[in-house]
């Protein structure tokens, strides 16, 4: 199953609100439903945002779109962790596409570009995402967090590899090193424009000043 799909099997593993799991064409309706919710939930965020709003981008009655999610929560938290899925799967394939004998700093670069190219690709669930974390109710937070910690744990692991290889200072916090590596590609979304520089060259132009401060000294 390729990132896409993975990105969507919250959808395909669980039924929807009439019970039934979801076929292919009901899957596609699904999607569409979650990228007009993403960008009401960008502008609107939690609060404002009605499913009767949702319902009519998409063009379909209130009572059409409850039969796909029921309520507001289930959409919003489908749509968080779909994304997160989706931006995770495209970083473990980018690195899992490489060489067995790539060094670390390769890795974290093959893992940075496929995270940039998913997050501007997804930029309205991003903003989504970033909107409503902190408005949706504790208890869907909560569930949510199990997926950005799985996220969070994979570059994490790429980080201590790379201290323990060599490529990265022995001092280094890894908590901290990867917060810096993470929050820099996050926010990179809310001033990148598209057209001066590639997604990949501005990627590698971040990595380069980050990995000055996190290399070695000899290095």
């Amino acid at each position: 199953m390729d990132a896409v799909n993975r990105g969507r099997e919250l959808n395909r593993d669980a039924p929807n609100a009439s019970g039934r799991k979801p076929s292919r064409k009901t899957e596609l309706v699904q999607e569409r439903i979650l990228d007009e919710a993403a960008k009401i939930f960008a502008r609107k965020g939690y609060q404002l945002a009605k499913l009767t709003d949702i319902a009519k981008a998409v063009g379909v009655h209130v009572t059409a779109l409850r039969y796909h999610f029921l309520t507001k929560d289930d959409l919003v938290e489908d749509m968080m962790n779909s994304l997160v899925m989706y931006v995770n799967a495209r970083v473990r394939e980018g690195v899992a596409s490489l060489p067995p004998d790539t060094p670390v700093r390769g890795k974290i670069e093959a893992a940075a570009r496929a995270y940039m190219n998913a997050t501007l690709e997804k930029r309205e669930y991003m903003a989504a995402h970033a909107n409503v974390l902190n408005q949706v109710p504790a208890d869907l937070r909560r569930r949510h967090f199990k997926y950005l910690k799985q996220n969070n744990a994979f570059w994490r692991e790429l980080v201590e590899e790379a201290i323990r290889a060599g490529e990265f200072r022995k001092d280094l916090n890894p908590s901290v090193a990867t917060q810096v590596l993470m929050g820099t590609l996050i926010w990179t979304r809310e001033w990148y424009k598209r057209g001066k520089s590639s997604p990949e060259k501005l990627t590698d132009e971040i990595l380069e000043m980050l990995f000055t401060g996190l290399a070695p000294a000899s290095r």
